[in-house]
C-alpha cells in the first residue's frame, strides 16, 4: 500500500496545487472537501486531492473544487466510474463495491445519496440536503 499521508499521518484529507499543500484536514467523510469548497470555493489552478476513503460523494466534491487526480487508499466502485468519467489521473489500492457507513452495518448515506446522480452541481446540493438531514438527527 503506498503511504500518501507519510509526512501527513494524522490527517484525512491533503489537497495540493502541484508540490504545494493548499489544505489539510483531520475530519473524516466528506467534510474536509466542503469546509475547502467554503473557504475557497473552486479553483482554476489543477488540484490533485488525496484522501483517505473516496466515495461517490467525495469525487464529485473533488470534482467541483477542480480536482484533476486523486490518491487514495479506499475507493468505491461508483466513485472510480465518476472519476474515470471525469477523465481524472486516479491512484488506488483498493476498490470495493460501495463505502461502508460508520457503524459498519450499511452504506455511506452520502455515497447513497448521490448513487443516481451524474450531474455535479445537483450531486453538491444532494450532499448538502443529506448531511443538513444527517446532523438534525
Amino acid at each position: 500500500m503506498r503511504n500518501w499521508f507519510k509526512d501527513y499521518q494524522n490527517k484525512t484529507c491533503i489537497i495540493m496545487n502541484g508540490d504545494e499543500v493548499v489544505f489539510t484536514s483531520e475530519y473524516k467523510g466528506v467534510r474536509p472537501m466542503m469546509e475547502y469548497m467554503k473557504a475557497f470555493g473552486p479553483s482554476e489552478l489543477p488540484l490533485t486531492v488525496i484522501d483517505r476513503v473516496m466515495g461517490r460523494g467525495a469525487v464529485m466534491l473533488a470534482v467541483l473544487i477542480g480536482a484533476t487526480s486523486i490518491k487514495t487508499p479506499l475507493i468505491s466502485e461508483s466513485a472510480l466510474e465518476l472519476a474515470e468519467h471525469h477523465k481524472l489521473e486516479i491512484e488506488y489500492d483498493k476498490r470495493v463495491p460501495y463505502i461502508m457507513n460508520r457503524t459498519g452495518d450499511g452504506q455511506c448515506p452520502i455515497e447513497a445519496s448521490v448513487l443516481g446522480v451524474t450531474d455535479i452541481q445537483e450531486g453538491y446540493e444532494t450532499i448538502k440536503a443529506t448531511i443538513a438531514e444527517l446532523m438534525s438527527r
